[in-house]
């Protein structure tokens, strides 16, 4: 597995199994991407609505390479309104299989201008990886940690729109994660 940050809380994850992308923002300022530059994607993650989350992108990338594409959904709604054919329904709630991986949305104190924020739990290669989204901390993490055991967790710390380090710390010492990749922050 080789896990690429772009930008913000944007991943481009090489697996076995196939390329993730979770929440490309391709106009970010600190780091431009254009989309041909991006590889053939076989999942494309959003967890939420907002700019900096560049749901347009990942509904382009999804009708591109007809990825799996996976959030809300009424998210997942949209994008098939907008012509992505293998969208992968589900919502907060346990583990589904999606194509060679399995996912669980998870609930993300955050907002979202279409649908409810989530965060994304993956299975893949063996490992479960916790994208928290834009979160801010909530009570129920060693739960979440009890039931899928994380290997790696990306948490949001840039404290104005999601959780800060403070919080983020606590976050961890909930999961109790064997990796920690802090997202989210310096722009």
């Amino acid at each position: 597995m080789k896990i690429k940050f772009i930008a913000q809380s944007g991943f481009i994850i090489e697996t076995k199994q196939g390329l993730i992308t979770i929440d490309l923002w391709l106009d970010n300022p600190l780091h431009k991407l254009e989309l041909k530059d991006v590889p053939k994607t076989d999942y494309v993650f959003i967890t939420h609505d907002h700019a900096d989350h560049d749901l347009p992108t990942g509904i382009e990338l999804a009708k591109r390479d007809k990825s799996h594409f996976i959030s809300n959904y009424d998210i997942m709604k949209h994008a098939q309104e907008q012509g992505v054919e293998n969208i992968a329904p589900g919502n907060i709630g346990g583990l589904y299989p999606v194509g060679d991986i399995e996912i669980a949305q998870t609930h993300a104190e955050h907002s979202s201008n279409i649908g409810l924020p989530v965060g994304f739990i993956i299975k893949v290669e063996g490992k479960t990886l916790y994208h928290m989204g834009d979160t801010g901390y909530f009570k129920g993490l060693d739960t979440l940690a009890e039931f899928y055991n994380i290997d790696i967790l990306f948490v949001p710390i840039g404290s104005r729109y999601t959780m800060g380090p403070k919080e983020a710390s606590l976050a961890v010492a909930d999961i109790k994660p064997k990796i920690v990749i802090p997202m989210h922050y310096n722009t």
